[in-house]
């Protein structure tokens, strides 16, 4: 936003084309609308007191800002003055004076904010899987040792992740496994194998249903669509979640915070008020970086002391 400000400043001081200018303005515009929605929810979450003086500002600036935009000449001086005089006001005044004082409140809000929804991961955390199963499955039918078709698959090819990530589709994958593996595998003895590496882990099983009646639930998986449709979905847990956000359909995996913005868009929540579990500590960090409460999931026990911490009932 500060950069759109000095941009603006800079080409009503240079008296610059109108188009240029108006450019500026629209682009602007348009930002500190996303901006102060933003701004104005974190305030409203975190129960600030002069919360309606920020929206009044807010709605001022916006409005001169389609006033200047309408009235603006590069050969009137008085206008040119105003014009700067004003984005210069905005910011000493409102950015470096109003919003100041927000700020022990909302940091406040970081560490304090109550959970209203938990995110869980599915590999390892919902479900084991094991691989093992479905490779057994390949190299009785294609003459290679489980070994060889683990390295082809998992450890020498992108195949998993180009599927996971929606760069391939499901034909896809099962042309290029069975070219690696010399073998025309039938469609639905693949899916069969495939999709049943899953074994549900009972005591997340409890956890989400005695959490469901007190908060929101979403799952955050880094998965592909036979997997999704024949194993996560047929799951008895999968009922349980208020939203879903897949690798495949958002087109990034973790630690891509584009499947954090995707679950909080989903859930109508802010970050701070969401606790994420995944077996994986890296990715649980990178949750805590985008401030969700990251949680590295060990053992059942350990979650649940971890969530009692951060208050959760259940």
């Amino acid at each position: 936003m500060l950069d759109l400000l000095n941009e603006l400043i800079d080409l009503v001081d240079e008296a610059a084309d109108p188009e240029r200018v108006s450019e500026i303005y629209r682009r602007l515009c348009a930002y500190a609308l996303t901006h102060f929605s933003r701004e104005e929810r974190y305030l409203q979450a975190a129960g600030y007191a002069d919360l309606a003086r920020q929206k009044e500002e807010h709605g001022t600036f916006i409005h001169k800002l389609l006033e200047l935009d309408h009235t603006y000449g590069p050969t009137d001086p008085r206008l040119l003055t105003d014009t700067r005089q004003f984005l210069q006001h905005w910011y000493l005044d409102h950015i470096l004076h109003s919003d100041m004082q927000y700020v022990k409140t909302l940091k406040r809000f970081a560490t304090e904010a109550p959970v209203k929804a938990v995110l869980f991961d599915f590999g390892n955390v919902i479900c084991q899987f094991d691989h093992r199963r479905f490779l057994e499955v390949l190299a009785a039918a294609c003459g290679k040792s489980v070994e060889t078709l683990q390295a082809l698959i998992f450890e020498h090819s992108e195949l998993p992740r180009a599927y996971e990530s929606g760069a391939i589709d499901s034909s896809r994958f099962l042309a290029k496994v069975s070219a690696l593996c010399g073998h025309d595998f039938p469609e639905a003895d693949f899916i069969q194998a495939f999709t049943g590496i899953f074994t549900l882990i009972e005591a997340t099983l409890d956890l989400i249903r005695k959490l469901k009646p007190h908060y929101k639930l979403g799952l955050i998986s880094d998965t592909n669509p036979w997997h999704f449709e024949f194993g996560i979905r047929n799951s008895e847990v999968f009922p349980l979640f208020d939203s879903v956000t897949l690798s495949y359909e958002v087109g990034a995996m973790k630690p891509d915070p584009r499947l954090f913005e995707d679950a909080l868009e989903k859930l109508d929540l802010l970050a701070e008020e969401c606790v994420y579990i995944n077996d994986r500590p890296p990715f649980a960090e990178v949750a805590t970086a985008h401030l969700l409460r990251g949680i590295a999931y060990t053992s059942p026990e350990a979650l649940l002391a971890r969530l009692r911490q951060l208050k959760v009932a259940f």
